[in-house]
């Protein structure tokens, strides 16, 4: 048993070091890609965050859309964060259960936490915000908002349900990603950046997927 240990200790977590280190550059690349795609979207639909109106009271009113900005961008990471962190959780929790260490166990633990991300915090929204939602006249809010707030419309409106969708395609390439190109995935940095670019575009649906619903709960209340 002491033999095996210090094999694993000396040999296995230094291979796996060298593994994760690998993933920085692809990673700091693919985050740098989505960050600057989301200050485009906030840049343009600064009224849809006006309307939010986060932050209101600290800061002034002209710069709302800076602090949904980094609301966003606070989501984005923290879910992949989460994932990564969840994935980790997973696997050894998977190991001490009897699953065999190795790729296709992180695989699957890294599959299983993804669609928690994808699934958990939208159903938790729907389920407390859900009657709200579904109360709330949609006829004439595009028309209320061509009117009032022409610059939100495209976001809230036209986007929103491009934005909900996009989650099932963006599942379908991650996951494949992740179980056909498997073993590229685990030692080429290409396709590290591919899956680590999924990863946060996905974050990124979710994070303007509960922007959108919070604005539209904001305009429900103030109506």
């Amino acid at each position: 048993m002491d033999r095996v240990m210090a094999h694993r200790l000396g040999v296995e977590w230094p291979e796996q070091g060298r593994w994760i280190l690998g993933l920085i550059k692809p990673t700091v690349i693919a985050a740098l890609a989505v960050t600057i795609l989301l200050a485009f979207i906030v840049a343009a639909s600064k009224p849809a965050w006006a309307l939010l109106g986060a932050g209101r009271g600290f800061i002034p009113e002209g710069y709302y859309h800076l602090w949904g900005f980094v609301l966003l961008l606070g989501t984005l990471f923290g879910q992949a964060i989460g994932w990564a962190g969840g994935s980790a959780i997973g696997y050894y929790a998977m190991t001490l259960v009897g699953f065999r260490a190795g790729w296709a166990t992180a695989r699957l633990a890294m599959s299983i936490v993804y669609l928690g991300l994808v699934v958990f915090p939208l159903s938790v929204y729907h389920h407390l915000y859900g009657g709200w939602l579904l109360n709330m006249p949609r006829v004439g809010l595009g028309e209320w908002l061509t009117a009032n707030h022409p610059g939100a419309r495209w976001l809230l409106i036209s986007a929103h349900p491009i934005i909900d969708y996009s989650l099932i395609p963006l599942a379908a390439l991650f996951l494949g990603l992740l179980w056909w190109f498997g073993e590229r995935v685990e030692r080429n940095p290409f396709y590290q950046m591919i899956a680590a670019v999924l990863l946060l575009l996905t974050s990124l649906a979710v994070a303007l997927s509960l922007g959108i619903h919070s604005t539209l709960i904001h305009i429900r209340i103030g109506a």
